[in-house]
């Protein structure tokens, strides 16, 4: 049987070659549509999505599902897969796809596009330790987020992200639970246009009573805390006054990424603006490394086991988060949080 980890992987990589494939010369006309009230994030006016952000978490579903047909009713995602009338799904080959796709792109991009979704992409995958414990695919569901931080995706293609966003900040989040309980087990996060394009891949495995992850597990001593742009002025406010140094980046899965990683020592947000499939994978990897990700209003941790076929909106970590990656950092944003009067 296929290693979890290593499909969660592949399939991230998946959908970050689509990702890419944007980048060249015409992408600029990237289809771009309105989410439906259902569907969209209800902190914007607008919210969006593109035929990239449907066919990167199709094709992702595609290989999952074709390595553990038993998830096929488990595997979720963020978009709804139908745009202008067409469904986007992954066909068997490039001249199929791209066939689907040229209903509503021009041919030359979708060709490109269909390409990206069927090409090679193993050699791009990290190198896994021999050790990882054999996760059992009937024990979890999945949540995919494919191109998180779309609105920087959007800017980015078509050259107009300000500087500090843009391409740099999106994100590909991959993650699995255990449906008996909701927790997060694994996460995989795929930045596909670190490095200049080059990209870099972080999971985290938290399963079994092992931790495994795959950078060192550098905790973080600084005090900086990711904050929402739109997070209330009273809480920014305190944080600074007690000598944090309060930071607004863009997109949930960039701002949990560099919790993981160590460049912030936290990410809250106060409101429900975040969902089920943009923390799942961050939440594994830092629960990895000795971090959480909790509710913000009762200090519980979040799970994922949510019923099935709810609207989207419904997935919304609807009492904001808590994001942290050691104990040390929770005990102080809590005594600081519990100080507040609204």
């Amino acid at each position: 049987m296929a290693n979890v980890v290593e499909v969660l992987i592949h399939a991230s990589e998946k959908a970050a070659s689509i990702a890419r494939s944007c980048t060249t010369s015409g992408s600029e006309t990237l289809l771009v549509t309105e989410k439906s009230e259902t569907e969209a994030n209800k902190r914007f006016d607008k919210d969006y999505k593109t035929i990239a952000d449907v066919l990167a978490q199709e094709t992702a579903k595609a290989l999952i599902t074709a390595h553990f047909p038993q998830l096929v009713d488990h595997v979720r995602g963020e978009e709804c897969t139908e745009i202008n009338g067409v469904k986007i799904s992954l066909q068997n080959n490039v001249k199929k796809t791209a066939e689907l796709l040229s209903a509503i792109l021009p041919q030359a991009i979708a060709h490109n596009m269909a390409e990206a979704a069927h090409k090679d992409v193993s050699q791009n995958l990290p190198q896994l330790p021999s050790n990882l414990p054999v996760i059992n695919p009937a024990e979890v569901g999945i949540w995919i987020d494919p191109i998180d931080g779309t609105a920087e995706f959007i800017a980015g293609i078509q050259g107009e992200a300000k500087p500090g966003h843009g391409l740099p900040c999106v994100t590909v989040l991959i993650g699995a639970y255990l449906r008996s309980s909701g927790k997060p087990i694994l996460g995989v996060i795929n930045q596909p246009f670190y490095d200049k394009g080059k990209g870099r891949i972080i999971w985290g495995l938290n399963y079994a009573d092992k931790c495994k992850w795959s950078h060192e597990s550098n905790v973080s001593t600084n005090k900086v805390i990711l904050m929402s742009s739109a997070e209330k002025p009273e809480i920014v406010e305190k944080f600074k006054s007690l000598g944090w140094e309060v930071k607004s980046v863009p997109g949930a899965g960039h701002k949990l990424l560099k919790v993981a990683t160590g460049e912030a020592s936290a990410y809250i947000v106060s409101q429900g603006t975040t969902f089920l499939w943009d923390t799942c994978a961050p939440h594994a990897i830092l629960l990895a490394k000795g971090g959480n990700v909790l509710n913000y209003s009762d200090y519980t941790p979040l799970t994922y086991n949510n019923q099935k076929d709810l609207k989207a909106y419904e997935y919304c970590n609807k009492d904001g988060i808590i994001a942290y990656d050691n104990n040390s950092v929770l005990e102080e944003i809590k005594a600081i949080l519990n100080s507040l009067i609204f």
